[in-house]
């Protein structure tokens, strides 16, 4: 007998095999992030919800206002002892998955993001690029990290993408800190 009302998800047994020390991605409702972050964390579970500072124009007023980096998504690190806590948490609907497998998120990408963040760069959600030429900084602070370059006016933007959600985060640097990626 199966439980009443349980979402075929919540009885997926590839939830088992899900690894602690893996990031994984939570689809939640909109403006649903925060909440989903507080309740995953008050439960010990290991979160990130990367986010930027927007300016935002009321008839009064301007306020600047922390937004999720991306939009609608949240990264735990989730082994199987935390997956069923985590899919019924307020406002996730899903682990993001291929098929019905929970896909990894790899941890150099969330290295990255946390990396710009860190470092204060101006980072803001940006189209997910499918064309354009990889590229690695080199020098300073973030040697090695990779990402997509577009053209932006006459300057150059390293865009670094998480490529499981198809969204990407931008910041920009000089034409002269990017090398090719073959």
């Amino acid at each position: 007998m199966g439980l009443r009302g349980a979402k075929p998800a919540l009885l997926n047994p590839k939830l088992k095999e899900m690894d602690q020390s893996c990031w994984y991605a939570l689809r939640t409702k909109s403006r649903h992030e925060k909440v989903a972050e507080e309740y995953l964390k008050g439960r010990g579970v290991e979160v990130f919800l990367p986010r930027y500072k927007s300016r935002r124009l009321w008839s009064d007023r301007v306020k600047i206002i922390d937004l999720p980096l991306f939009d609608g998504y949240l990264f735990c690190k989730l082994g199987a002892e935390h997956a069923l806590v985590a899919r019924a948490a307020p406002g996730v609907l899903y682990i993001v998955s291929y098929g019905d497998v929970p896909a990894a998120v790899p941890e150099a990408e969330i290295d990255a993001v946390r990396r710009v963040l860190a470092k204060g760069l101006v980072a803001s959600p940006t189209p997910y690029l499918r064309e354009g030429m990889r590229v690695r900084i080199r020098g300073a602070e973030f040697e090695g990290v990779e990402g997509r370059l577009e053209k932006v006016k006459s300057q150059s933007r390293l865009v670094l993408s998480i490529h499981l959600l198809q969204r990407s985060v931008a910041f920009e640097v000089g034409p002269e800190m990017v090398e090719v990626v073959n």
